[in-house]
């Protein structure tokens, strides 16, 4: 039976890498595991980062506000609670073709726009077996990097293991396992597309 990929699957492989026991459950209060949550939440902020993941992205459309703003604008839309940053994308039409709308703003949880109907592709919260193969393999060993010192005060190791997740410091974090993935990533699907494909004239059929 296949083991289940979760938090202390993961956490677990990390103190493999670091010739620790896989002794992580989601229900220990200890301190090692208090440990182990301090740290976790700082290295998915990095590693999710770091780059648009198409794993991790969704285009939804938006829930309209039944309130109309006070703000100028016509409509208000619920962003996706499960989001991380902002969109990276907003469409005011999603088929035949996306058509992307660049007449908007956002203010806090809300955005604003003058459309009725509004898309938005979000970098979203996803668990670890949605994490793609190798990305998994990368931030386990991201996390090895940063429990070596707490776990057992070994900088050297700590520094061995970043610099084989995302590189040198002179690569400023754009080498190492991240580095080829970012790589890799943008060559299947490239973030800019949507908008080369929309210009002022093929948009003018839109409004």
């Amino acid at each position: 039976m296949a083991q289940p990929i979760d938090k202390a699957t993961i956490v677990n492989r990390a103190l493999i890498q670091l010739g620790q026991a896989p002794s992580f459950s989601l229900d220990d209060e200890s301190f090692a595991n208090g440990a182990i949550d301090a740290v976790w939440p700082d290295v998915v902020d990095i590693c999710f980062g770091l780059h648009d993941w198409t794993f991790a992205r969704r285009t939804s459309r938006l829930s309209r506000l039944a309130a109309k703003p006070d703000n100028g604008w016509t409509y208000g839309f619920e962003l996706p609670g499960d989001r991380l940053g902002a969109p990276l994308l907003v469409l005011r039409a999603v088929a035949p073709s996306e058509a992307v709308l660049r007449n908007y703003t956002i203010e806090g949880e809300t955005l604003f726009a003058h459309e009725p109907a509004v898309w938005a592709r979000c970098k979203v919260e996803v668990d670890p077996v949605a994490w793609e193969p190798n990305f998994r393999s990368a931030f386990t060993t991201a996390l090895a990097s940063r429990l070596a010192v707490p776990m057992q005060q070994d900088e050297g190791l700590a520094a061995e293991l970043w610099a084989t997740a995302f590189g040198t410091p002179a690569q400023g974090g754009t080498g190492g396992a991240f580095g080829r993935l970012v790589a890799q990533d943008r060559a299947a699907a490239p973030v800019s597309s949507p908008l080369l494909r929309s210009d002022p004239l093929n948009d003018a059929r839109w409004l």
